[in-house]
């Protein structure tokens, strides 16, 4: 996926992130418009934003390893290659990925954001079959992925396409089946955790009674993380936490703003996702944000940026599998 120069430019940044207190991870938003109709997510509702359009003063500002290209629904942005491009320029190095939904995703679209310059396109998938349609509100989207990733599995070098399934009590006894299609399909599959903050919606959160299942699969996924080497990307580390996270409703430690950090559509600053706009980029210093008490999600953007320093959690944290 990257590499052994950019491998040895990672650890670098990796390190120099840490010294300099600036962020590991970007969450660059750049759209709060989605064609899909989550019910655990309320942006498909936004009619009307603000935007900015040259992205390099910002990324250069923050000057992060990671950053994740992030909507809404980002290939609604049709100047979607050159925000690539703009990331890509503003240091020396950045891994910068993209999640999507992927019903607008097709092979040449990848192929322009690969020639872009971008590392990574993680496709969000929570269901095997149509049931994920249905949860997603997008009709006809587990055909379209499920005949466009073999295709992109065997087109581009493995780790340039993962899958991104977020846990919840829903899908808890289909998500080795998910793990085996990313295998099948020759791409990579991370883990997200469900957090109610976003709408409130705690239809999805795990219930304590199917707690023992949730342990049981995390087993389970760090046994097949062994044995399919580069299939499984999420970290021991990150899927250790998350029983415990389902168990209490919060994981302790979140060092959003300082670890990790979003940017809206509008070049506005937040600590994560989930929290309000404090100020415009533009006012960024590594001293900006005081540690938070905020307990309340196990997002893998917080997860996995907690993890203890190494050159592995390094490559990790870049998706290299180690």
């Amino acid at each position: 996926m990257i590499t052994p120069q950019e491998s040895l430019f990672g650890a670098i940044k990796y390190f120099q992130t840490r010294f300099t207190g600036r962020p590991k991870l970007v969450n660059l938003e750049i759209t709060k418009l989605c064609n899909a109709k989550c019910d655990f997510c309320d942006y498909w509702q936004t009619r009307h934003e603000e935007r900015i359009y040259d992205y390099r003063p910002v990324i250069k500002l923050i000057n992060p390893l990671v950053v994740v290209i992030t909507g809404g629904e980002p290939m609604l942005r049709k100047d979607l290659p050159d925000i690539v491009r703009q990331v890509k320029e503003s240091s020396y190095f950045i891994f910068t990925s993209m999640v999507t939904k992927g019903d607008l995703l097709t092979v040449d679209k990848a192929k322009e954001l690969y020639d872009a310059g971008i590392n990574q396109i993680a496709i969000s998938l929570d269901f095997p079959g149509k049931t994920h349609d249905t949860y997603r509100g997008v009709p006809g989207l587990w055909d379209h992925l499920s005949e466009l990733l073999p295709v992109l599995g065997k087109r581009f070098p493995k780790g340039k396409v993962t899958l991104n399934t977020i846990i919840m009590e829903d899908n808890i006894d289909s998500i080795p089946e998910l793990a085996a299609k990313a295998r099948e399909w020759g791409i990579g599959i991370s883990f997200s955790s469900y957090s109610v903050m976003k709408t409130n919606n705690e239809t999805h959160f795990v219930h304590p009674k199917e707690l023992e299942r949730v342990k049981n699969l995390v087993a389970e996924l760090i046994r097949l993380r062994k044995t399919w080497k580069g299939t499984i990307l999420s970290t021991e580390y990150y899927l250790k936490e998350i029983p415990r996270y389902f168990e209490t409703g919060g994981i302790p430690g979140c060092t959003a703003g300082i670890s990790h950090i979003q940017v809206t559509p509008s070049g506005h600053l937040k600590r994560c996702s989930e929290m309000p706009i404090t100020t415009h980029y533009s006012e960024y210093s590594p001293k900006l944000y005081e540690e938070t008490k905020c307990t309340a999600c196990w997002y893998a953007c917080r997860g996995e940026t907690q993890t203890p320093a190494s050159i592995r959690r390094a490559l990790e944290y870049m998706g290299v599998w180690v």
